[in-house]
Parts: C-alpha cells; structure tokens; sequence
C-alpha cells in the first residue's frame, strides 16, 4: 500500500492521506498455464492452449453483447457512455462515444480478497523520491 496527500472537498486547503494498493509485480498467462499444470496431470502447454481461446472467447462473446460468466471469479459485461437525446425517438447509437468492459466480483473472489480474509495482507511500502545528482557525490 502507498500513501498519496488529496485536499478534502469541502476548503480545498485541509490535506487528508489515503492509501492505495500497489502492485509490485504481475503474472501473465504464460506462468498461470504453468501453476495450473504443477496441481493436476494437464500439461503447461494444453493449459496455455486452453487459456488463450478462453480469452479469445470473452472477447467474441462481448462483441456479440453477452455477459460473460466465470464461475467462482465473476463476469464481464460491456457498457456504453455517450451523449443523452431529448426523446426515444431521436436517439441514435451514434451517440456511444466509449465502450469498456466492466468486471463484477462473484462471491468467493469478494471473500477472498475482503479484509476478514486472513489469508490476504496489506503492508505499508514507502517509495523514496529519486536521489538528485549531487557534486558532492563526486560527480564533476
């Protein structure tokens, strides 16, 4: 977790101090397909296989304007921003400036990563400001 100054609303001169999640690394599908094979008799590379036409899969079913569902992990579905229309009738999609997709927690994740969870921690990780050159440093 790293912390950030924000001014509140209400004077814009108080200063409160929040944290946020930082994460310090990530993993990829490549490792995924290698943990997944380590706990059961799939090989890496049928894992790999499967997990990248299931993610050509949640693209196509997006695209064609479903919900796409993962079990225990939770479901995509796409949205649209764009300008409203004075009636019904008037309005045409031309209208949709951004489409994005949104994710929705199911159950299990929501627990797995709730602060109960014992199994998940937070810490404190504080980024020091680069150093500034220094001639005293010995640099000339």
């Amino acid at each position: 977790m790293h912390i950030f100054a924000q001014k509140t609303a209400e004077t814009c001169t108080n200063v409160q101090y929040y944290g946020f999640i930082v994460n310090l690394s990530k993993i990829g599908i490549e490792e995924i397909a290698t943990r997944i094979s380590g706990t059961c008799t799939v090989t890496r590379h049928d894992c790999l296989a499967v997990l990248s036409a299931l993610q050509e899969q949640i693209i196509y079913a997006l695209q064609e304007g479903k919900r796409v569902h993962l079990g225990d992990i939770g479901s995509f579905r796409t949205v649209a921003n764009g300008l409203g229309s004075d009636t019904a009738e008037k309005y045409d999609p031309a209208y949709i400036t951004k489409l994005r997709v949104c994710f929705t927690p199911n159950t299990k994740l929501k627990k797995a990563m709730s602060l109960d969870n014992k199994a998940f921690t937070l810490e404190r990780v504080d980024f020091l400001p680069e150093e500034e050159d220094s001639e005293e440093e010995g640099d000339i």
